[in-house]
């Protein structure tokens, strides 16, 4: 049965869309549905909207003809590469409004190809060790949320949310005061990195993939730059990184925690498992951190 208390995440790659799902049972929230369909042709979103809503519509029949929805309300994770992001310094004394324009100007300035005014922006004020006052921005071009949008009204839906896959995933790991974290998230030729200090991002950092050797060179420059002693290192991705993590850890001298976003939720009553849930739960960590997203 449907239900507004239950939630649906969907995570979009170029191959494959990737669903978890939560309902609601005894005042709790467990964990219902874990599956994927790979696309029979490659998914950007540069294609015509026509064309990715029916390859979108082509897959979500084929999942929920498989295990029926029970979620009224749908959230999406997306590509990195769909997002523009950017770290940026601010004055304090700056109004709402002058921070605004601060914003696309600095937007204008960095991708002066593109229209500032085709993208939804959203800001988020960074941590620091010293007075420095800092804002990641992230901006996603209207006509993609247009498009989530009318899939979801077109399948009786309501849209929640849409984020990317790394802060998508982040959801699933537990920040902690005076904790420091590191988290990698590899997103398909695309390496990306966020820093924790404790409750707070401190700052992000992306690379681009040409060989795991040079990848882990720039991994570990990166985190001995930041002259910290970190707590915790995690790893997520929707391809195999065992490979990648065994390297690193070794050069690292430290262990790295695969995300597992199914260990701290129950199945529900109805819940069948499969090899998803079994054996591949770390690359479904960016669908399930936006399922589990308070709404």
């Amino acid at each position: 049965m449907f239900s507004i208390l239950n939630h649906v995440g969907f995570n979009i790659t170029k191959n494959k869309l990737q669903l978890v799902e939560v309902v609601r049972e005894s005042s709790k929230y467990c964990l219902e549905n874990v599956d994927e369909h790979i696309f029979t042709e490659e998914f950007d979103f540069d294609l015509s909207e026509s064309k990715i809503i029916s390859i979108l519509q082509a897959s979500f029949n084929i999942l929920v003809d498989r295990n029926k929805l029970k979620s009224k309300n749908i959230s999406f994770s997306l590509p990195l590469s769909e997002f523009q992001i950017f770290e940026i310094p601010y004055e304090k004394s700056l109004s709402k409004n002058a921070l605004k324009e601060h914003i696309k100007w600095e937007f204008s300035i960095l991708f002066p190809t593109i229209n500032v005014n085709d993208y939804i922006i959203r800001k988020l004020k960074l941590t620091s060790f010293e007075n420095e006052t800092r804002i990641l921005v992230v901006g996603l071009l209207n006509k993609t949320v247009d498009i989530l949008l009318n899939f979801s009204l077109q399948n009786n839906l309501i849209l929640k949310f849409i984020d990317t896959a790394h802060f998508s995933s982040d959801s699933n790991i537990s920040l902690v005061e005076n904790r420091k974290i590191i988290s990698i998230f590899i997103d398909n030729e695309i390496c990306y990195i966020n820093l924790y200090l404790g409750k707070g991002l401190h700052t992000t950092k992306r690379f681009e993939i040409v060989d795991n050797n040079l990848l882990i060179k720039l991994i570990t420059a990166f985190m001995e730059n930041q002259n910290i002693a970190f707590d915790n290192i995690y790893i997520a991705s929707t391809s195999d990184i065992d490979e990648l993590k065994v390297e690193l850890e070794s050069l690292l001298n430290n262990s790295i925690e695969m995300i597992n976003p199914f260990e701290a939720i129950e199945p529900s009553e109805s819940f069948i498992q499969n090899a998803h849930y079994l054996n591949k739960a770390n690359s479904f960590s960016s669908a399930a951190g936006i399922c589990y997203r308070k709404f």
